[in-house]
């Protein structure tokens, strides 16, 4: 996985950069599942792509390395993060620029949506998963961890104990099930992969 080593070479201070073998080998595991996911798709199928809170641009990195696209939009509200995007993006079809989730309109229709560790941000996840399906994208690529294994794991090595192992930030929490339950009211979903500690989808609107 040389996109991964090139991510945590070039990106620091998160999650995506812990030097914990551990760590490094449950990252690798979300990596690859989106790669295997990738796989399910047509590649004629996709020719764009917008990411929905793109942080500081690790995924999109990892897919438009692996995948050949024409056109990305890459959006975030956190303009330190975004700086970091630019500075590091060395791909000029690639667009990254400060957008809210629940902003997003035609200028962000492409053949897949992507909103990776995103959802359990944020105040209105149901407003986020509507706008996004009003976009009429191909595909949609999800991703949240998988609770309540994220909060345990966390608390088992000593990280947020008076939060009970809860991340700062994270405001909403959903079991596989429950993940599936939550997309299903807009999009059917197609695969579920749970790469440990996270549940990943790809789904499709609702026919």
């Amino acid at each position: 996985m040389d996109s991964n080593k090139n991510i945590l070479s070039d990106l620091k201070g998160d999650k995506y950069t812990s030097k914990n073998p551990i760590a490094i080998k449950l990252l690798n595991n979300f990596f690859n599942t989106i790669s295997s996911l990738l796989k399910l798709i047509d590649p004629n199928d996709i020719n764009s792509m917008t990411e929905c809170g793109c942080g500081k641009g690790q995924v999109t990195q990892f897919i438009t390395d692996n995948i050949k696209l024409k056109s990305v939009n890459s959006f975030d509200i956190s303009e330190e993060d975004l700086l970091i995007c630019k500075n590091n993006n060395i791909k000029e079809y690639v667009n990254f620029y400060a957008k809210s989730i629940y902003d997003i309109d035609i200028n962000e229709k492409a053949d897949l949506i992507v909103c990776c560790e995103v959802l359990e941000h944020l105040d209105f996840p149901d407003k986020a998963l509507k706008k996004m399906s009003e976009l009429n994208a191909k595909y949609y690529l999800f991703s949240v961890p998988n609770e309540p294994l994220w909060c345990i794991l966390n608390f088992l090595r000593g990280k947020y104990i008076r939060h009970w192992g809860n991340t700062p930030g994270h405001l909403n929490h959903w079991s596989t099930k429950r993940f599936i339950q939550t997309v299903g009211k807009y999009y059917d979903v197609i695969e579920v992969r749970k790469p440990l500690p996270w549940t990943m989808l790809l789904a499709q609107l609702k026919k």
